[in-house]
């Protein structure tokens, strides 16, 4: 409990309170509630900038590895007297965030393995079909559902000051690199790695909490598949052309992989503008 300070601008007296409130949560939510008397001004505004003014000898906007979330105040005993609750939760101070994943991955329907092999029945010769698969009677390959890595991350980002001022301008900014990917490296992640889905959130204050999601995938190279070789950025798109050829030892037409696509479907943008990391 903090010992009695005067604030020197405004000559109001303040004292933690005894009684400190809290809750330990497996979920993550932990939460803190202190209270602090104010004495010295029938003006609850100046005993509010009082205790701004000592924020620092109060540890007031960070405790307990906890930042200040809500700073309330009532009228307590006299009407120079006032009561403060300040509560504190993990909420991020201005410049700094929080981060909400989802890696359950997601699913893609592939057309070609990495690899593949081959058992023929007895006195039977199956086709080769490389490494094509689930390939129907005339040579088609119909492939199969693949769970591939799908990182989604909401970033509950306190803005610092000054980011916001002109709330149309900023919000019109944000949906401008809605659909990008990172240009270059941002919150480690390497350039291409991240698309942006959007931000959501009330631009209120100068330091608004926002709530920004973005899809995770890695760049991969030296992506081997079957007789390719190709490089792949995370959110680009890979496909395949194909030829119909006989496969002499079975008599079977199939259809082989020739070249490997590798599309570009979202441009790049700079994130930095969004103001929450680099």
């Amino acid at each position: 409990m903090a010992d009695r300070i005067v604030d020197p601008g405004t000559g109001v007296s303040i004292r933690e309170m005894a009684g400190q409130s809290g809750v330990d949560s497996v979920k993550g939510t932990d939460s803190i509630e202190r209270s602090f008397l104010c004495k010295g001004t029938t003006d609850p505004l100046e005993a509010r900038q009082a205790i701004l003014n000592q924020r620092i000898p109060l540890e007031l906007d960070v405790f307990a590895n906890l930042n200040l979330d809500s700073l309330g105040w009532e009228l307590y005993a006299r009407d120079d007297q006032w009561k403060f609750k300040a509560l504190y939760s993990f909420t991020p101070q201005p410049g700094n965030y929080t981060i909400n994943m989802d890696s359950t991955g997601g699913t893609v329907n592939v057309m070609e393995a990495f690899a593949q092999t081959r058992t023929d029945a007895p006195g039977e010769t199956g086709g080769n079909f490389g490494t094509s698969i689930n390939v129907d009677k005339q040579g088609n390959p119909k492939g199969v559902s693949k769970v591939i890595p799908a990182l989604k991350l909401n970033i509950a980002a306190r803005l610092s000051a000054g980011i916001t001022a002109d709330p149309l301008a900023y919000a019109k900014l944000v949906t401008n690199v809605t659909g990008y990917t990172n240009s270059a490296p941002y919150l480690t992640f390497a350039a291409g790695e991240l698309l942006f889905l959007g931000a959501t959130g009330e631009i209120v204050g100068d330091t608004p909490l926002l709530t920004y999601t973005f899809a995770a995938s890695p760049n991969l190279t030296g992506l081997n598949i079957g007789n390719i070789t190709v490089n792949k950025g995370g959110h680009q798109y890979i496909w395949f052309s194909y030829k119909t050829q006989k496969d002499t030892p079975s008599g079977l037409n199939v259809e082989i992989a020739t070249a490997a696509y590798v599309a570009t479907v979202y441009g790049a943008a700079d994130f930095s503008v969004l103001g929450i990391g680099s």
